[in-house]
């Protein structure tokens, strides 16, 4: 996926954002303003994905707060919040654990677990589970998941990896082996494996890191067992817009699990602004 035009004031946002919550003051703000533009501008064209920008803006953020990972203390602060409300969700008695699986893994992408209240998540899940995907290519999911062995979990956020779980262990009752991968090294607020040690997903399944730091998956910057399991894999799931913005165009087939934040990613999926989004991409 290429970045649209759009996506050059939500970049300079993306920055802007990051030093606030961060608490950087606004010295920092300026100056992450400043660093974002004249980025932006030495490009006579926007022929890369949005993650690739956002990653360059990220790598700004990292050198203003003289942190490798900046994000930590809100990373760990998610996936506690997240472990504590998941329980109940799981207790829930469903029809059909498959969708219901997808449902709550798309749930953790919508909520951001790091900066709003326990009560005010719990209010927004019940809400998003009565929700319906406006793109549901859930038939294509079940006759592919039928006749695959192993499944790849391409993973996003911290909080979110949590709520990823229910999915890998609905996937392991139906006797797929599941591998789930997170980044090789800290940017913005994406799983790494210390966060899938703190959810316990390593005591699920096999979790592989990606050796890469870049926003979304850059294919040409993972490491060699990386693409060995995403080319290995009989089925993909990917997850999150980043992970769509940079895998959207790669050269296999799989499935991408998301809620699209954006009017670009809406029109790229054939979805909806905040609605969640399974999509085969053949």
């Amino acid at each position: 996926m290429k970045a649209y035009p759009q996506c050059v004031p939500c970049l300079i946002n993306q920055g802007l954002n990051a030093v606030r919550s961060l608490g950087l003051g606004k010295d920092a703000e300026k100056e992450i303003a400043l660093r974002v533009v004249k980025i932006l501008s030495e490009f006579d064209s926007l022929e890369r994905s949005p993650a690739y920008y956002a990653y360059l803006v990220q790598r700004v953020v990292k050198e203003i707060s003289g942190r490798d990972d900046p994000f930590a203390e809100k990373k760990r602060l998610a996936n506690r919040v997240a472990l504590k409300i998941l329980p109940d969700i799981e207790l829930r008695e469903v029809e059909d654990k498959l969708a219901y699986a997808l449902k709550i893994s798309a749930v953790g992408n919508y909520i951001d677990f790091a900066i709003r209240g326990d009560m005010e998540i719990e209010k927004d899940i019940v809400r998003l589970l009565e929700s319906d995907f406006v793109v549901w290519d859930y038939e294509a999911f079940r006759d592919r998941l039928e006749r695959a062995t192993s499944v790849l979990i391409v993973g996003d956020n911290a909080g979110e990896i949590a709520f990823d779980k229910y999915l890998v262990k609905v996937l392991k009752d139906m006797g797929k082996e599941v591998v789930y991968g997170v980044k090789g090294k800290p940017i913005l607020n994406d799983a790494t494996c210390e966060d899938a040690k703190e959810v316990s997903m390593t005591e699920l399944c096999k979790v592989i890191d990606n050796g890469s730091d870049k926003v979304g998956t850059w294919l040409e910057d993972c490491s060699r067992e990386f693409l060995e399991v995403f080319y290995g894999a009989d089925l993909v799931i990917s997850k999150g817009q980043a992970n769509y913005e940079t895998l959207s165009s790669a050269d296999r087939g799989g499935f991408f699990l998301l809620v699209a934040k954006c009017e670009p990613i809406s029109m790229e999926t054939g979805g909806q602004v905040r609605r969640f989004v399974l999509r085969f991409k053949p």
